[in-house]
């Protein structure tokens, strides 16, 4: 190999590298800066989770324009390893400033999402031992919504973990069994936790899904498998509402301006303690 071929396969190790450290490096913590007048500003962070295969750049750029409008800043980042343990960085002092939590999960390409549901369970425990989070909002894409949901739902009161406040799922399965097929087993297991959602009480859910060309799926979730969440939540205390954005596919959900903007309204713009 001459010298031009070795700086040639240099160039490209090194851009991989820089590539591979992006793909795992989140925000930065920013401050929030001035404050509006049209939104509402608590102390209760707000969770960015992505789903299969999602890394850092899933929320890099609703975090940038959260940021730039002063509506929210990035605060934490927590990364899980492959052996699912938790490493915290970044800087919160508990001020009431919408303070933004990345989740980024080393091992984003699992064959399921139940290690996900160990790994959020962790993240949450975290948040209230180390930063005395009482409650929170999460954003949560695909897979990792899946995962939350079965996190949330699971927990108890004793539990001691931070009670939801807003979830925004978005293009989230729930069974991801055929259509008019018998559900899913993670599906039937959450369904026997319906009976048992008292520790919800006072939490949103708000059910994103996409549709494509006038059919009902978003390219890569069909709505079917997003929806049957509704009859899990029906006679328990959480305010459960679902939302169709028309022309929006799977991979835009998280990252289309559009979609920006109903975050901001459905956590910041709207709410009340």
């Amino acid at each position: 190999m001459n010298r031009t071929q070795y700086w040639r396969v240099g160039l490209f190790a090194g851009s991989w590298l820089v590539w591979l450290s992006r793909r795992h490096r989140g925000n930065r913590p920013v401050a929030l800066g001035e404050r509006r007048a049209d939104c509402h500003y608590a102390a209760r962070p707000t969770l960015l989770i992505p789903g299969w295969g999602g890394q850092a750049g899933t929320y890099r750029g609703f975090i940038r324009w959260s940021t730039r409008q002063h509506l929210a800043h990035p605060a934490l980042v927590v990364h899980v390893d492959h052996l699912g343990h938790r490493h915290w960085h970044g800087v919160w002092d508990g001020q009431a400033t919408n303070p933004l939590v990345q989740v980024l999960f080393d091992h984003a390409w699992t064959r399921t999402y139940e290690p996900q549901i160990r790994w959020l369970t962790g993240v949450l425990s975290d948040l209230s031992r180390r930063y005395g989070v009482t409650s929170f909002n999460a954003i949560a894409h695909s897979w990792g919504g899946s995962a939350l949901i079965h996190s949330v739902f699971a927990a108890r009161s004793a539990d001691h973990l931070p009670r939801l406040h807003q979830l925004l799922l978005l293009g989230a399965p729930v069974d991801e069994s055929p259509r008019n097929a018998p559900p899913d087993a993670a599906f039937r297991r959450l369904a026997t936790l319906k009976a048992d959602l008292d520790h919800l009480r006072g939490g949103r859910v708000l059910n994103v899904y996409g549709t494509l060309g006038g059919r009902p799926t978003d390219g890569a979730v069909p709505v079917s498998q997003i929806t049957p969440l509704r009859r899990v939540v029906a006679r328990s205390p959480l305010a459960y509402r679902e939302h169709e954005v028309v022309g929006i596919g799977h991979s835009r959900l998280h990252s289309a301006r559009q979609m920006w903007g109903l975050m901001s309204q459905w956590l910041w713009l709207s709410t009340s303690d």
